[in-house]
């Protein structure tokens, strides 16, 4: 067998012919004499068997998005065998790079800013053991002193995952946005900073919201839901969108998402503008998109939908019907 760099890509063919064999065992469990023939088929050449590494280690990444995601996903492998193969052959492509680069920091300081590129995903461990993500083009200030913990998020979106703190009396914990002051109680959840408005979602625990301009109107966000809110108030509260972590697990997933929303949602992790023509705006994308490869989404996309990717410059695209 010829020794492949552990760098290369396999041929179109190969990396098909792998998708094909990942859908089969999604289909169900193999037969001993479809095991025999996926054995052979893999001790091919090593550009087999690293087509198949990178498609086991997708299929892994899978089995960490949550179950709207997978969902999601499973009902895009169902709709079109055809269109089922291609999906995975793009991103197979793509690579574990473009399923979700984080980069780890080291214990933040008492206080500093951090910042991510857009596309860029970003781990970080504070010193009272508090852990946030940071998700593309996102901003945050960091102060830690004696009387509080303050997150100061100045754009972007970030997990955050609490600690209890161990001085005594407990400091409290505050995500500073544009719109007011999220207070977490024992909790996972995300904040967003939006133009004129914030968003919060909460997993775990409870998050109390507090509008900049009307303290009077602060609320508390149980598990499992999520709102928007002004300085002036909070909007209606609903139901959480689980699908909205799929980013920390490198891909959008989308579940009949409005295309001119889909395109939004991918835009934050490609620089420059991606638009939509009006007349292609609501067709509803379902399927698992990498987000650290954009161009491999938008191939993915003209390849699943009726429509096209227009390219005017290298920072200005605009999808359309085909």
């Amino acid at each position: 067998m010829t020794k492949q760099s552990p760098h290369a890509q396999p041929s179109a063919q190969i990396l098909q012919e792998a998708a094909t064999w990942l859908m089969e065992m999604h289909d169900g469990p193999l037969s001993p004499t479809a095991r025999m023939r996926f054995n052979q088929w893999r001790g091919r050449s090593a550009e087999h068997e690293l087509a198949w590494q990178k498609a086991a280690m997708l299929r892994n990444k899978f089995q960490d998005i949550s179950a709207p995601g997978a969902a999601a996903l499973k009902n895009t492998l169902a709709s079109s065998r055809r269109t089922a193969v291609k999906t995975l052959v793009v991103l197979l492509a793509a690579g574990p790079v473009a399923w979700g680069a984080y980069r780890l920091s080291p214990l933040a300081g008492r206080e500093g800013r951090l910042a991510t590129a857009t596309g860029e995903r970003r781990n970080l461990v504070l010193e009272d053991g508090t852990r946030i993500t940071m998700n593309t083009a996102t901003e945050i200030q960091v102060r830690f002193d004696a009387r509080w913990r303050h997150i100061r998020l100045l754009q972007g979106e970030i997990l955050v995952a609490t600690a209890p703190d161990q001085q005594h009396p407990a400091r409290p914990f505050i995500v500073q946005t544009d719109e007011g002051n999220l207070r977490p109680l024992g909790t996972r959840f995300t904040a967003r900073q939006l133009d004129g408005r914030s968003q919060v979602a909460v997993y775990e625990g409870a998050v109390e919201v507090t509008p900049a301009g009307a303290a009077m109107e602060r609320k508390v966000i149980e598990a499992g839901h999520q709102a928007g809110f002004s300085s002036q108030g909070i909007e209606a509260i609903n139901a959480c969108d689980e699908l909205g972590l799929s980013w920390m697990n490198g891909m959008l997933v989308a579940d009949r998402m409005p295309l001119a929303m889909f395109a939004g949602e991918l835009g934050r992790y490609r620089a420059g503008l991606l638009q939509v023509d009006a007349d292609v705006a609501a067709l509803p994308v379902s399927g698992v998109f990498p987000l650290g490869d954009t161009g491999a989404s938008l191939t993915l996309l003209e390849q699943t939908m009726p429509v096209r990717i227009r390219y005017f410059t290298r920072y200005l695209a605009r999808i359309v019907p085909k």
